[in-house]
């Protein structure tokens, strides 16, 4: 898929979570293993406070990163709803730093398993060149 087509791509179709819950501005990249998501911390997030968004805000970046890729495989190729995931566990988190409004978030997500209707992945937040957040994820997922 192509940057013309990712652009397209309206990510609140592909998440359960709406409103002001929704943790993910655009998706970048999407294939069979892995998701890029991009999203700029703006002052009015729900997960900002003193202008500083929240390890929370991070964690459930990082899974509704995730989930954008279900919901892309759920609405575009499988042609079925959209699945919703709930963590079951994380894994080696690693939180560097703590974004500030303004700054974007590049969030990439490898599925390194992926048995029945559990996901493990890996995942990386990074702001230009700064990692700042890295660890890994169990994501189970129900039927809407």
């Amino acid at each position: 898929m192509n940057d013309d087509e990712m652009n397209d791509i309206n990510v609140r179709e592909l998440l359960p979570q709406q409103g002001k819950f929704v943790m993910i501005d655009w998706l970048r990249h999407i294939d069979e293993t892995s998701v890029v998501s991009s999203m700029t911390v703006d002052k009015d997030n729900i997960f900002v406070d003193d202008d500083i968004f929240s390890e929370s805000g991070i964690i459930e970046n990082i899974a509704q990163t995730a989930a954008a890729r279900m919901g892309y495989i759920g609405k575009y190729i499988d042609k079925k709803g959209v699945r919703i995931g709930v963590i079951g566990e994380i894994k080696n988190l690693v939180i560097e730093r703590c974004p500030h409004i303004g700054e974007e978030l590049t969030t990439s997500v490898e599925i390194t398993a992926e048995i029945f209707s559990t996901l493990m992945i890996q995942a990386k937040v990074n702001i230009d060149n700064e990692l700042i957040a890295h660890g890994s994820m169990k994501i189970a997922l129900i039927d809407s």
